[in-house]
This record gives structure tokens, C-alpha cells and sequence, in this order.
């Protein structure tokens, strides 16, 4: 079983995460965790809409990513258990090998 958990707040993340890691010693499941890299995004927004075009503001939205993978495990057991005091900030995406 993979777990592919998305945050754009790294802070959030590193939490959940702990939170995690916590939950699989309890059920004494095997698991491994893979970092990926961080993906940024650069969004430029005109000030003025008609002639300044000098005058720009520029953001950077970064997402992080994790990984993991799940050896032996009960699946309803697993899901509710992650559901729980999820962020809002973090995405989850579960496949089944």
C-alpha cells in the first residue's frame, strides 16, 4: 500500500507525519518513508491591467511530497485511522499495489 501525501505548508507535513509514524508503531506495521522532491511555482500578476507592465508582483507556491509505503496492513483499520486529525493544508492519494 502507498500513501502519497502532498502539503504546500512543510511545518504541517513534518507533523503529520510524526503522527504517522506514530499510529504504525502502535499497529506494529513495516513502513518506509520516501521523500520527494519539492516542486515550485511561479505565479506573476499585473498591477495595472491597462499600460504598466513593469509594475508585476511575483509568488512562489512550493508543494512538498512524502511517500509511504505500507508492507502488512488492515486497510479500514489504516484509513480511519490517517483520516483523523488530518490539516487541511494536506492532501492524501492511497493506492493499492
Amino acid at each position: 500500500m502507498k500513501i502519497k501525501i502532498k502539503s504546500i505548508d512543510q511545518q504541517s507535513l513534518k507533523i503529520y507525519l510524526m503522527n504517522i509514524k506514530k499510529i504504525l508503531k502502535v499497529l506494529k506495521l513495516e513502513y518506509n518513508i520516501f521523500n520527494l522532491p519539492t516542486k515550485q511555482k511561479l505565479i506573476t500578476l499585473l498591477k495595472s491591467p491597462h499600460v504598466n507592465k513593469t509594475a508585476r508582483e511575483q509568488f512562489k507556491i512550493r508543494t512538498y511530497k512524502t511517500i509511504v509505503k505500507i508492507s502488512n496492513f488492515n486497510k479500514f483499520k489504516i484509513l480511519k485511522l490517517l483520516s483523523l486529525n488530518k490539516p487541511k493544508t494536506i492532501t492524501l492519494s492511497i493506492k493499492n499495489n
